[in-house]
């Protein structure tokens, strides 16, 4: 009876339209944005994302994706280059982890996700004071050097590999390093809206 059960279900498993374990390399590009203190004067700015997710898939509908990611992200891109400027300029890696759905409206496959993503700076920014350069923020870091962020996305799939959509990243914490002493204090969330294109196999 057990032989019986292991054959059904390895015979179904091959019928499937889907496949267990699916790899996601993905590319996006689109804009950044900060909330908060100096929010207006830093807004907008670009990102741009390479990620790569495991796709392990739960039934026909529900999957989980964790994933890693590395990205860029420049502030103020209105005034860049512009003399005296202090963009808000880095890069990140994030460690993600995604719930997804799977479903087809119309003969589009698409698939919506959401899920946290742990940032770590890899290079961080610091305060450049073009006006005063004995300014005792000159050179000091503006950022913690971790960010906790809550992902969604939705993809289209087109064809066997391609796929295509929009992912974003809200802020959870404030990323600003408080500088009390220098009467630098306040608030900064990074978020960032992406379009996306990619292959999974």
């Amino acid at each position: 009876m057990s032989a019986l059960l292991v054959s059904v279900s390895a015979f179904a498993q091959q019928n499937a339209t889907w496949k267990r374990l699916e790899s996601n390399f993905q590319l996006g590009g689109g804009l950044f944005l900060e909330s908060g203190y100096l929010a207006r004067e830093e807004n907008p700015g670009a990102v741009l994302r390479l990620s790569y997710g495991l796709d392990i898939r739960l039934d026909d509908q529900w999957s989980v994706m964790p994933g890693v990611g590395l990205r860029a992200q420049l502030s103020q891109i209105d005034h860049f280059m512009a003399v005296g400027n202090d963009p808000d300029g880095m890069s990140l890696a994030d460690v993600f982890v995604t719930a997804r759905y799977h479903f087809e409206s119309d003969g589009t496959r698409m698939v919506v996700g959401l899920g946290p993503a742990l940032s770590i700076m890899t290079s961080a920014d610091t305060y450049y004071v073009d006006a005063d350069p004995s300014d005792p923020l000159d050179g000091k870091e503006k950022f913690k050097r971790y960010d906790l962020g809550l992902q969604p996305s939705i993809t289209f799939l087109r064809g066997k590999h391609f796929q295509w959509g929009f992912e974003g990243s809200i802020g959870l914490l404030n990323a600003m390093r408080q500088y009390p002493e220098y009467k630098r204090t306040g608030s900064v969330h990074m978020h960032y809206l992406a379009v996306t294109c990619g292959w999974h196999f």
